[in-house]
């Protein structure tokens, strides 16, 4: 990985996935905070969240750019094998690309509430330093949240919903 895409390694993956037909939309933690108005309405997370269309060709495609990125997708076993990568992709399951000095995006193949054309059709677009962001709407991640009912989550709203009384 280039100095400069170290600097912001999520736009890097980002304007890779455009440039070579990755369909995704950014979710979770990750998605939310595109919607702040200030630093103060944003929530620290240690990775990027992205839903990806669940195809086995979309995913070996994110998979060939992550790779170029300088980031790992693997088991404690070593590489993908082509059959763990079906099994992954029909299982929906959700993986990790890391790369060595602790960068991660995690890669969600569903989410709670929503398929994957249910955000990708009307997501929002952000544009960050000249590249083009696909996020999912703050409607729906919000929603997503309340559905995954995880205490985290259900923290977090109790946060958010606070923060929006204190803004308005």
């Amino acid at each position: 990985m280039s100095a400069r895409a170290l600097q912001d390694p999520y736009r890097a993956v980002v304007q890779h996935f455009n440039r070579y037909g990755v369909r995704y939309v950014v979710v979770g933690m990750a998605g939310i905070n595109y919607y702040g108005k200030s630093p103060a309405e944003t929530f620290a997370t240690l990775d990027y969240d992205l839903f990806l269309e669940p195809t086995l060709e979309n995913i070996r495609r994110a998979l060939r750019r992550l790779q170029r990125l300088g980031f790992t997708v693997g088991t404690a076993r070593g590489p993908l094998t082509d059959e763990q990568l079906k099994a992954l992709v029909r299982d929906r399951v959700t993986f990790v690309a890391t790369t060595p000095d602790g960068i991660a995006v995690e890669l969600l193949l569903k989410v709670s509430g929503y398929t994957f054309s249910g955000l990708a059709n009307d997501a929002a677009s952000f544009t960050v330093r000249g590249i083009p962001v696909r996020v999912g709407r703050l409607t729906k991640l919000l929603r997503s949240k309340q559905l995954a009912g995880r205490a985290k989550d259900r923290a977090f709203l109790r946060r958010y919903e606070s923060l929006l009384k204190e803004s308005s």
